[in-house]
């Protein structure tokens, strides 16, 4: 847990359970963190941006899965094979 203490209060930073990192979803994708932001500023993966920072909400990145992303995953995995 990323803690800030201002004026005697805590400030939680983490991203909680409603958002992913793109960590996490390379690691869920099984594709390097390199092509999940590279995916992310194509917008193939679903994200929302706050500066230089990408934010996959979860319940898009569930969906995403559940209708296409997977054949993200299958595309990145060819690609590295005929590099």
């Amino acid at each position: 847990m990323k803690e800030y203490v201002h004026n005697d209060r805590v400030w939680d930073f983490s991203l909680g359970e409603d958002v992913m990192s793109v960590h996490e979803v390379a690691d869920r994708l099984g594709i390097g963190v390199n092509q999940a932001y590279a995916a992310c500023k194509k917008g193939d993966i679903p994200n929302m941006r706050f500066g230089k920072r990408y934010i996959i909400p979860r319940a898009a990145h569930l969906n995403w899965m559940a209708t296409c992303g997977g054949q993200l995953a299958k595309n990145a995995l060819k690609e590295a094979i005929n590099e």
